[in-house]
């Protein structure tokens, strides 16, 4: 019981570094994001080996934006300058998020990626017109008596920022209505 109320209050933490330190970012990502289903492309979402259940719960969420769509296989699928691509990218998976970011780009697809690193920790570059959304997570947010920390949040922590993302790019829809 103890373990679950420390996990709450640091989850509830991070959420909040989320909200005031990428407030920018999550805007600036969720008008990006939304050019593509408010034209003629569609909002795909990509994912790292440990995000694609974060990747399915968007793709298929009830708020998401008309024509979203999971891309399960990169190799198969053809993005076009007119989509938007979404990006969910987990620590240690950065090899998958390269070769993501490289196929978007030879494709002139707009990224946003969210991710708990950084762009120079990742070693990526971006685009100038591309987004980075830092989750902000570091590992278990509780100790353990190992001296070990448990109950990693980055799958919580991912999906409440595309969460983010949706509720921005339903503001920007109802203001074109």
């Amino acid at each position: 019981m103890r373990k679950m109320k420390i996990f709450a209050t640091q989850l509830q933490g991070v959420f909040q570094k989320i909200m005031e330190q990428e407030e920018e970012a999550i805007e600036n990502g969720a008008r990006l994001a939304a050019q593509g289903p408010a034209g003629t492309g569609s909002l795909l979402i990509y994912a790292t080996p440990s995000m694609r259940g974060n990747a399915v719960n968007l793709a298929y969420h009830k708020e998401a934006p008309p024509q979203t769509i999971q891309v399960i296989d990169s190799k198969e699928f053809k993005a076009e300058p007119v989509d938007r691509a979404i990006v969910l990218a987990e620590k240690e998976e950065e090899a998958y998020l390269h070769s993501y970011i490289e196929l978007l780009q030879s494709s002139e697809v707009p990224v946003v990626v969210i991710a708990p690193f950084t762009e120079e920790e990742g070693g990526i570059t971006l685009e100038p017109t591309d987004v980075w959304i830092h989750t902000h997570v570091r590992g278990g947010l509780i100790p353990d008596e190992h001296g070990s920390r448990i109950g990693d949040p980055s799958a919580l922590s991912t999906l409440f920022t595309g969460q983010l993302l949706y509720l921005n790019i339903k503001e920007l829809f109802d203001e074109l209505e």
